[in-house]
């Protein structure tokens, strides 16, 4: 299946005239995404508390694991994914760091929108940055999967100063533009009259026909989000690709992993040397025989890789 969200076109947002009074359509609709994100909490694997921090856009909840003291990494979702997405990962991260894995704003998990509405990348940096006052912190690592691979750049380029060390996970555009076969894709399972099981195969087409059963409930709470949830795709800031120019204060470590079947991106080889002319510094890394939901399907070696980096350039 597929973990995390996915942008799957890149043009004008027609955004909702005021910020909604729920992620969620009814009492009841948050209720059953609320009783499945809790059921994948039971695959937690370490303790854990629930936060809940006040922003000029709302309440936002915030997962958080690890050693107090440690130094933090913050865990942005994909798109319609939340903070439950990093069920497979925040385990031997939270060995060596404090992870903050948060659900948006504007999408999903168990925040409370209010407000101020998130309409572009400096409100996502107000939004971020008053996460990192209400913990205290000065900088820290930032990473994500999907759209949220593509929103931990944007806030480093933006907000260089807060940003220790960037870890993308099979980004959205970033780099270089998605396949279009996946826009087709999209077009037909979510605007062309939609459901549930039309949502599933596009999501099992995205993550590469991996399946087990914890990563099946997971695939499930996420169409619970994207079915009861009130935001639609087109009212959340868009990603888009980055040139090198406009990178030049991307200067932190930056690690940058890509799933190696040609799903997000037509051929993964091509995808890497774009993300290496915009960012020669990085480290890049394709994962074989891996989808869209490569922070799961090989979720060893991808921990193995992400926490080799941060002891490597951002040590405690």
């Amino acid at each position: 299946i597929f973990i995390g969200g996915l942008m799957l076109f890149n043009c004008s947002s027609r955004k909702l005239a005021t910020t909604p009074e729920d992620l969620y359509k009814s009492q009841e609709a948050k209720r059953v995404a609320f009783k499945s994100y809790d059921r994948i909490m039971e695959f937690w694997p370490v303790d854990y508390d629930e936060v809940w921090v006040e922003t000029d856009y709302g309440v936002s909840h915030v997962i958080v694991s690890g050693p107090e003291g440690a130094k933090p990494v913050f865990l942005l979702p994909g798109l319609f994914a939340d903070a439950t997405m990093w069920f497979a990962n925040v385990g031997p991260l939270a060995t060596q760091y404090r992870v903050y894995c948060l659900d948006q704003i504007t999408y999903g998990g168990k925040s409370k929108p209010a407000g101020k509405m998130v309409v572009n990348i400096d409100d996502y940096i107000v939004w971020f940055n008053q996460h990192m006052e209400k913990f205290g912190y000065d900088q820290v690592a930032v990473g994500g999967l999907s759209y949220g691979g593509w929103l931990s750049l944007a806030l480093a380029r933006q907000s260089p100063s807060s940003i220790s060390a960037v870890i993308m996970l099979d980004p959205s555009e970033s780099f270089a533009k998605m396949d279009g076969g996946i826009a087709w894709r999209g077009f037909r399972d979510f605007m062309w009259f939609p459901n549930r099981d039309k949502y599933r195969r596009f999501f099992d087409w995205m993550g590469g026909t991996y399946s087990t059963p914890k990563s099946d409930l997971w695939l499930e709470h996420l169409l619970d989000v994207i079915e009861y949830g009130s935001v639609g795709m087109f009212d959340v800031p868009q990603h888009r690709v980055y040139s090198r120019a406009e990178l030049k204060n991307v200067s932190m470590p930056v690690l940058i992993m890509a799933g190696g079947k040609p799903i997000v991106y037509k051929d993964p080889e091509v995808f890497a040397e774009a993300a290496a002319k915009a960012l020669p510094h990085a480290q890049i890394e394709i994962v074989p025989e891996t989808g869209h939901s490569l922070n799961v399907e090989k979720a060893d070696t991808v921990n193995t890789i992400i926490v080799d980096f941060l002891l490597a350039n951002y040590p405690n």
